[in-house]
């Protein structure tokens, strides 16, 4: 196997296709994170949701056929930073390192702290111990990931998206036939909410509060981030035809509306079926209470457990599969591979991959095991810098042929800084209190630092030479159908 195999697979269908880079990010967003966040705010979430259908569904209807002509026009175009060299013809190689830089570092964070919830969940479940936990799940999803790469993502993507459906399914059905809808409704009433259930379940509002403008722009704005998610963009190099695209486009649509139906009705459902538990603002300690509710529940209850814990595994494991994935193959191809860092022999691919893969994952645990505290705003806050620094700058690259590598380079570091500096950065006194730009606006980071980075890419690439002639005429022709 090389790293061509390795990065993209030997071949992938239509309905693979469009599940591959779906199950990624239904994984953390649709698994983990919609459930908990409807069982903890109410249906106002479902303008969170709706940002990110609406901009997946413009990353495939916009990007998807630019990024496969060119990964058809050079073949050596298997990563986010290859393409950056070969769209800006970048000799030199510095776009490619900082662009590497930035998915290796920020990917292996996101897996870090993926794997570590790992281990928490299965530590308050089962008493397991939480970092041998980690450390297992780490090496196991380095030996297949390693043997098999792309391909084995590209055969489990569809037996895994139709199971994690079945089991949502299941276990909403479950809870509605064992509680009812009554009680379920009485539950709630109960529950420690803030407001009543009509406003709970009445997507205008959000934790018991009135939507305002400055919530609908952050709620739609989080869409961003799986935008710029280089498994997710990188997918589109694997496909060789627009029929798979098209196909794809539509297999993706489907399912992912679906299935996040079916996860904010767990999520609901949920609020009434824990009660008299109090509500927990903790992923691990809401896992931990569900399981032992079904656990305790006679009949079906404990087979609705497994399948429970079986669902919270193979979630989260999606979501380190693409970032462990984009993790090895950028280091190996664009770092140790283009930078000749060390001498490849040939026929040997395969085991330097594997002890890649296993580097990759041990790193992810060891930086997971070095970080005390963690929750689902950290690992969105890593997620979030890592969609605001790469969406801009692959939308732009794709549809402004004015862009040059030094507005690129510009959009990837300023992506990459104002997340956390609009975040953290208390530089304004609002209100007698030191407060962030964030904080005075109302919003979240995401589309503050969007627009930053857009305009630090039109800035960047006006005050710089216009890139050479052989790329825009490049940019010209790929915009145009390969009909072979």
């Amino acid at each position: 196997m090389d790293i061509r195999e390795f990065a993209i697979g030997k071949g992938v269908n239509q309905f693979e296709f469009g599940m591959l880079s779906t199950v990624f990010v239904v994984g953390i967003t649709g698994v983990a994170i919609l459930p908990f966040y409807v069982y903890l705010f109410g249906a106002g979430i479902f303008w969170e949701y709706l940002g990110i259908i609406c901009c997946l569904s413009l990353v495939w209807f916009f990007e998807s056929y630019k990024l496969m002509r060119y990964s058809r026009r050079h073949a050596e175009v298997l990563t986010l930073p290859s393409y950056f060299k070969y769209r800006f013809k970048d000799s030199n190689e510095i776009l490619r390192l900082i662009s590497s830089t930035e998915v290796i570092t920020l990917s292996v964070v996101i897996a870090a702290l993926l794997l570590k919830e790992i281990g928490i969940i299965m530590s308050m479940v089962f008493g397991w111990d939480s970092m041998l936990t980690s450390f297992a799940a780490a090496f196991i999803l380095a030996f297949y990931l390693g043997w098999y790469g792309m391909e084995s993502l590209i055969k489990t993507a569809i037996p895994k998206g139709v199971l994690m459906l079945i089991i949502i399914a299941s276990i909403c059905l479950y809870i509605f036939l064992t509680v009812g809808p009554y009680q379920l409704v009485r539950n709630m009433m109960s529950t420690d909410i803030t407001g009543s259930v009509s406003e709970y379940i009445n997507i205008l509002y959000h934790d018991g509060e009135p939507l305002m403008l400055e919530d609908y722009v952050s709620l739609l704005s989080m869409g961003f981030l799986v935008s710029g998610m280089p498994f997710m963009l990188t997918s589109f190099f694997v496909s060789r035809r627009a029929r798979t695209i098209n196909k794809g486009r539509q297999v993706m649509i489907i399912y992912i509306i679906l299935f996040f139906v079916a996860a904010a009705c767990l999520g609901g459902l949920s609020r009434g079926y824990l009660y008299p538990e109090k509500i927990t603002k903790s992923l691990s300690d809401y896992v931990r209470i569900f399981y032992e509710k079904l656990n305790s529940t006679d009949g079906m209850g404990p087979v609705m457990a497994v399948e429970f814990m079986i669902l919270m595994m193979l979630g989260l494991i999606c979501s380190i599969e693409g970032a462990l994935h984009a993790t090895i193959t950028v280091l190996y191809n664009d770092i140790i591979n283009s930078g000749r860092l060390i001498r490849i022999r040939k026929g040997k691919e395969r085991l330097y991959l594997i002890c890649l893969a296993y580097i990759v994952s041990m790193l992810s645990f060891m930086v997971g095991q070095l970080i005390n505290s963690i929750s689902i705003n950290t690992i969105i806050v890593f997620i979030g810098t890592l969609g605001c620094s790469v969406s801009p700058v692959v939308f732009m690259s794709l549809f402004w042929k004015r862009m040059n590598k030094y507005g690129c380079m510009a959009g990837l570091v300023a992506g990459l800084i104002s997340v956390p500096f609009l975040k953290y950065a208390t530089l304004f006194n609002y209100s007698g209190q030191q407060a962030s730009l964030c904080d005075i606006l109302g919003v979240n980071s995401v589309l503050p630092s969007i627009m930053v980075s857009f305009l630090v890419i039109i800035v960047g690439s006006i005050i710089t030479t216009k890139p050479d002639e052989a790329v825009v005429k490049e940019y010209d022709d790929v915009k145009h159908r390969i009909l072979n």
